[in-house]
């Protein structure tokens, strides 16, 4: 099971810029999870522009020990972005710059994710 802690100002803006058929986040409303604070170490995955891409995730991999938590600091002032697990444990929705986004990991595992609305965009966290 992963535990989630959203906190900043959710902008349900489409993500980039005049692009009319990218409404991003894949429908989603409202940040999955559902913990009141992250646990263990925390450490910070930031999301940001990539002159040759759309955005990153810097670092793309992590790995932690089970019982921590990762911050996502969505830093892109040009595009909206999500952290979303490929097994749909946690989901970021579209998110603006100034979001911070954490998950807590208690369980080892390897817990791939995505941004929905770039598909380069991906990054995994490794927990032992």
């Amino acid at each position: 099971k992963v535990m989630i802690v959203a906190a900043g100002i959710a902008l349900a803006l489409p993500a980039c810029g005049g692009s009319t058929s990218d409404t991003g986040g894949g429908g989603c409303t409202s940040p999955t999870g559902g913990v009141s604070s992250p646990t263990g170490t925390v450490t910070t995955v930031k999301v940001v522009s990539d002159p040759n891409t759309v955005g990153k995730f810097d670092p793309q991999t992590v790995t932690i020990k089970a019982g921590n938590s990762i911050t996502w600091d969505f830093q892109d002032q040009g595009a909206g972005h999500t952290v979303t697990a490929d097994n749909s444990s946690f989901d970021s929705c579209l998110q603006q710059a100034g979001f911070k986004f954490t998950v807590a990991f208690p369980t080892a595992g390897d817990y791939p994710y995505k941004c929905t609305v770039h598909a380069a965009m991906t990054g995994d966290v490794k927990v032992s």
